[in-house]
């Protein structure tokens, strides 16, 4: 989990070094990887918990409840333009990006209810880091939340040579953040002489990107009993209102004549100037303050996925395997489920 979560904020990719960028190339590198990363959040936060194989789970007295782990992926044509503008290297211990993509983890607790007068089940998650896995993590500090629901409605039941089939509806809140210290030794500059300001200094900064989505979801499912397997295959589409960001987070320092060095603490002031500055040049606005310097990137759309697995079920015991594909972003993930279910 650790290995992942310093992957995930390209965190591990500036092992070759970053010194100082002109405010317009670290903007621009950040606010790509924004784009991109935010167009695959409403698909992570909808296949992160509730991916569970039967298609309904029946009326009361029917419930089940478990734990889900899953990830989705962020392809190496969104990562490489970052490393090449911010002139990174990556190690040869994670070229597996380069293939495979960047990992974004997902966990949440799930249950499902089945429903009563008519036929439904209705579903709950919620994801944290529990305080013993945030002492694993060591220096590494992470926050993530999520929370959600859904309901679903049978279509067709399973019978005979007939598959079960659902359609559903629903809510996911996701947010998180990450920070890797000792990426960055030494200080990080950020040049704005460029807009008539100074330049900007982080000392020993620790590497952040930060994410929050609200998605609301629909679903189609089909399954089907065999034995002791339950498949099924299904069709995801989301709408996500997302923002993504990223950059360093330190003690922020400032010298305005961009000159001979000049630094001091970061004042409300400064930032009132820097911000009127990139306003009348046209460039992103940053998050900055005292302790940041942060580009985020507000991204509302859609995401289209496929999915499928299988359920693998011993009496009262559930093993959830399912797999997606996310056919706008072209990205891929996976999940795990385990639960009781009656």
């Amino acid at each position: 989990m650790k290995r992942v979560l310093v992957v995930l904020g390209i965190l591990i990719l500036v092992a070759g070094g970053l010194s100082a960028l002109d405010y317009a190339s670290f903007a621009d590198a950040f606010q790509a990887f924004s784009d991109e990363t935010a167009a695959t959040l409403p698909a992570t936060a909808a296949m992160s918990g509730l991916s569970w194989s039967p298609a309904y789970i029946g009326q009361l007295p029917h419930f089940g409840a478990g734990l889900s782990l899953g990830f989705s992926t962020i392809p190496w044509e969104v990562v490489s333009p970052l490393i090449d503008d911010l002139t990174l290297t990556l190690p040869s211990e994670f070229e597996y990006v380069e293939k495979f993509g960047l990992p974004i983890p997902a966990a949440a607790l799930d249950a499902r209810l089945g429903g009563f007068l008519f036929p439904f089940d209705i579903g709950f998650k919620f994801g944290f880091v529990p305080e013993q896995l945030r002492e694993k993590l060591g220096k590494v500090s992470l926050d993530y939340m999520l929370i959600g629901g859904d309901i679903r409605i049978p279509i067709l039941q399973d019978k005979g040579a007939v598959p079960a089939l659902s359609i559903s509806g629903g809510y996911t809140f996701m947010r998180g953040n990450v920070g890797i210290p000792d990426i960055v030794t030494g200080d990080y500059e950020v040049d704005l002489t460029g807009y008539g300001e100074g330049i900007l200094r982080a000392s020993s900064p620790e590497l952040t990107m930060l994410w929050d989505t609200h998605t609301f979801v629909g679903k189609v499912q089909a399954s089907k009993d065999l034995f002791i397997f339950t498949p099924h295959v299904g069709l995801g589409a989301a709408y996500g209102v997302s923002n993504v960001g990223g950059g360093v987070s330190s003690s922020v320092e400032y010298d305005p004549d961009g000159g001979a060095p000049n630094f001091a603490p970061l004042a409300q002031t400064d930032i009132d100037d820097i911000i009127a500055a990139l306003t009348l040049a046209g460039e992103p606005i940053p998050d900055l303050d005292s302790n940041s310097i942060l580009v985020s990137s507000a991204v509302n759309g859609f995401s289209f996925w496929v999915y499928g697995g299988t359920a693998i079920n011993l009496l009262f015991l559930k093993v959830d395997l399912s797999a997606m594909y996310n056919i706008l972003s072209k990205s891929y993930g996976g999940a795990v489920n385990v639960r009781v279910q009656l």
